[in-house]
């Protein structure tokens, strides 16, 4: 299992506010109940691990093939609904003014 520093330090600490949080709700003291709050805590940091795991996991796969509602380039189920002016104003700006090159590049075409 291989987990990202920020992970295990989200999950440290979630696990530490997840001990608490059941240590103050079932009123368990720390003294006598150390080994409920260890396992508890023990659980949550693992949980969260895992969770964080996956959620980075499917973070990439959906990077690879991205959805998007509607299509940026137009079209699309939305693409007639929604007016978007400023494309056509960028389009004409983009045909008047050509990007400048520099000579370094001109000389490798």
């Amino acid at each position: 299992m291989k987990v990202a520093k920020g992970d295990l330090i989200a999950s440290l600490f979630l696990a530490v506010f997840t001990t608490g949080f059941f240590g103050l709700l079932y009123n368990i003291n720390p003294e006598s109940g150390w080994p409920t709050l260890t396992t508890i805590g023990l659980f949550s940091f693992l949980i969260m691990a895992y969770v964080l795991q996956n959620q980075r996991k499917n973070q990439r796969k959906w990077e690879k093939r991205p959805i998007t509602f509607p299509n940026p380039e137009g079209g699309g189920i939305l693409g007639v609904y929604v007016e978007r002016p400023w494309y056509s104003e960028l389009a004409e700006l983009g045909r008047r003014y050509k990007r400048k090159t520099r000579k370094s590049q001109e000389k490798k075409r």
